[in-house]
């Protein structure tokens, strides 16, 4: 499928599995007057022997190579004119383990994929993207937050073993149990290291199709009530058993009127299941998954009022939901309804500079807007998180995520102006602590990068770290 022009600024315009989709990353979705840059060579690996071979044949002709699996990188992750290894058909179950709650997969299966297979086995992923084409391996090499993140941590906190091919060639083999410091050494990586070929991961026995949740929120029009509310919220979030998943978020809408402010907490809980429950879930999120499906395609003015229904609809999501519901309502809805190019930029702050940390990044976001008519829609999407893996960055700190989600005014928003707000922010985070969801877009300098990039805290006496130039996303 060739890459059409931009007209939705939706990833679903996105083509994944096209030779002219190689040309493009995530930075698509954010300006669609990109120009592609295309690779030279393909490689097309099916087995781990495929890859050791891809790797020392790359090696003796001294090759630049990229990993790439979906492409969801903004951050100059996937692209090259050079050489690129495709995880796409890397996509075999290898094993379900029903007595050890485990599935092993190749690292290109897709998550959506492995979730319906085991969800018609009565299991599910404890973590999975809201995007889905997000693949094992991809989702492993950046970390991976999901609204169930409250509950159940990254996604890299549910991987118990990995294999990966480093780039002398050979196979290893780790877990959160064997060969533990390689193991936290390759996660989070973007393929610094290596190219991951298998993962074994953790499943838990759920309906995520027909477990019905119940929805808990509170609405905030003053931003300092939001602050303080969720500022409480993720330095102590509620058990599983009152919040098992999570939906927060703070709106900032101009419109001719003036700018609409607000914000929600959002919790689900568990509920006693009731078939007027599920078919309350089953006839709004019918509603909502058809204002995704039709936004783009109509008339203009009929369409810009189909968006501003879909983005209402996230924001006043249905009461009662099911657990795959809460996983893909922005997927569904949101992303096929917004009606100006988007960019995604994720910090994973401190919970003790949480407030600081929100403040600045919405007043660098004002002035861009203000000043420079950069952007349109601001929105910034919190996440209280149970995380091994991030408890562990930095002894005695616990962390949360702030993800801005940003309408982008094309005309204004420059390269050059898009580099300064991200340095800005970059910088925001080295001042206070903070790190960068490194598959969303950073500065290009190495030693910056180190400062914000939660891997390189698994690695800090590790100086033979690969090209970071050489990655996977």
């Amino acid at each position: 499928m060739t890459q059409k022009p931009h007209t939705l600024t939706s990833h679903e315009d996105v083509s994944h599995d096209s030779l002219d989709g190689l040309g493009y990353d995530w930075n698509w979705v954010a300006n669609p007057s990109i120009k592609p840059r295309y690779p030279f060579k393909v490689y097309l690996p099916q087995t781990t022997q495929d890859v050791i071979e891809v790797i020392k044949e790359v090696n003796q002709l001294r090759q630049e190579l990229r990993i790439r699996s979906r492409g969801h990188s903004s951050n100059d992750l996937v692209l090259t004119d050079g050489a690129v290894l495709l995880t796409e058909k890397l996509d075999q179950l290898i094993e379900l383990n029903e007595a050890g709650k485990t599935v092993t997969v190749q690292a290109g299966f897709v998550l959506a994929r492995l979730d319906k297979y085991l969800g018609e086995r009565g299991y599910g992923l404890p973590v999975i993207g809201d995007h889905s084409d997000i693949t094992a391996g991809g989702f492993a090499s950046v970390g991976g937050f999901s609204p169930a993140s409250l509950s159940y941590g990254m996604f890299v906190d549910n991987i118990a073993a990995l294999e990966y091919v480093n780039w002398d060639g050979e196979l290893i083999r780790c877990s959160k149990t064997e060969n533990r410091d390689e193991f936290y050494r390759v996660i989070t990586g973007t393929g610094q290291y290596g190219v991951i070929v298998t993962l074994t991961l953790n499943i838990m026995s759920i309906d995520k199709e027909r477990t019905i949740l119940e929805l808990e929120r509170t609405f905030y029009k003053n931003v300092d009530d939001f602050i303080e509310a969720t500022r409480r919220f993720v330095h102590d979030p509620p058990p599983p058993a009152d919040a098992l998943m999570e939906r927060i978020q703070w709106i900032d809408l101009p419109t001719p009127g003036g700018n609409i402010t607000f914000g929600q907490l959002s919790t689900y809980k568990e509920t006693s299941q009731t078939g007027w429950k599920a078919l309350r879930n089953t006839v709004e999120f019918g509603y909502l998954h058809g204002l995704g499906r039709w936004a783009g395609q109509l008339p203009d003015k009929i369409d810009q009022l189909v968006k501003m229904l879909g983005t209402a609809g996230v924001m006043l999501a249905p009461r009662y939901s099911s657990i795959k519901n809460v996983e893909t309502l922005t997927d569904k809805v949101l992303d096929a309804s917004v009606g100006d190019p988007t960019r995604w930029l994720a910090v994973i702050s401190p919970v003790d500079e949480y407030e600081v940390i929100f403040r600045e990044l919405y007043r660098l976001c004002l002035e861009y807007r203000n000043r420079h008519e950069a952007l349109t829609l601001i929105a910034l999407y919190v996440k209280a998180l149970r995380s091994e893996y991030l408890d562990n960055l930095v002894p005695g700190k616990r962390f949360c995520e702030l993800l801005l989600y940003l309408n982008v005014n094309t005309r204004a928003m420059t390269e050059e102006l898009t580099e300064s707000l991200v340095s800005r922010i970059d910088d925001l985070c080295i001042e206070h602590g903070a790190f960068r969801y490194m598959h969303t877009k950073t500065v290009k300098d190495p030693q910056r990068r180190r400062l914000i990039d939660p891997n390189a805290a698994y690695n800090r006496e590790d100086s033979a770290v690969h090209d970071p130039k050489e990655v996977q996303a």
